[in-house]
C-alpha cells in the first residue's frame, strides 16, 4: 500500500450493522447484550481499532470503529465477535443460524459523517421506544459520552 493510501486507511471509520437471522430477539436478555458489549471492546482493542460508538439492540448491533490496521481487519473483528457470541449464547436447536448472511459495513471518510452515525447509534434506543434518553440505555456508548461531555449528540 502506498504511503498516501495508508494515511487514508488510518483516517477512515467503519459503521457496522450486524443483524440476527430473521430478526431473532437474542439480545433482549441483559446477559447476552452485555456479552456483545464486552466482546466489541475486547476485539476492538486486540485488533487496534478506535471505538467511537456502539449499541446492542434485541435483534442487531451497530458499532462505529475508527481506522485500524486495515479495512480487512474490520471483517476479521466482526467475525471474531460473532463467533464468540455463538459460543456463549444458548439458542434453541432449531437449525437456524444466529446471524443474517453478512454484516453491513459502511466506510466513512468525513468527520461529519462519523458524527451523523454516532448520533444515529445513540438515538436508536430512544427511537425504538426502549428509553426516553440515550444515556439511560445500558448497552450503548451514550452513557460514556454523557458522563464525559455532558451530551450524547454531536
Amino acid at each position: 500500500m502506498a504511503d498516501n493510501d495508508e494515511a487514508i486507511e488510518r483516517q477512515v471509520s467503519y459503521f457496522v450493522t450486524v443483524r440476527t437471522f430473521r430478526c431473532r430477539r437474542v439480545f433482549h436478555e441483559e446477559k447476552h447484550a452485555a456479552l456483545v458489549v464486552d466482546l466489541i471492546e475486547s476485539m476492538r482493542r486486540s485488533k487496534g481499532f478506535r471505538k467511537y460508538a456502539y449499541v446492542v439492540l434485541p435483534d442487531h448491533y451497530h458499532v462505529l470503529l475508527g481506522g485500524g490496521p486495515t479495512s480487512a481487519a474490520v471483517a476479521d473483528t466482526i467475525l471474531a465477535i460473532n463467533k464468540a457470541v455463538e459460543r456463549f449464547v444458548e439458542l434453541p436447536d432449531d437449525g437456524q443460524p444466529l446471524w443474517d448472511d453478512e454484516p453491513e459495513v459502511l466506510v466513512i471518510y468525513t468527520a461529519r459523517s462519523r458524527f451523523e452515525k454516532l448520533n444515529y447509534i445513540h438515538k436508536k434506543p430512544v427511537v425504538c421506544g426502549m428509553v426516553e434518553k440515550p444515556e439511560d440505555y445500558a448497552f450503548s456508548s451514550a452513557a460514556f459520552y454523557f458522563r464525559r461531555y455532558g451530551k450524547t449528540e454531536f
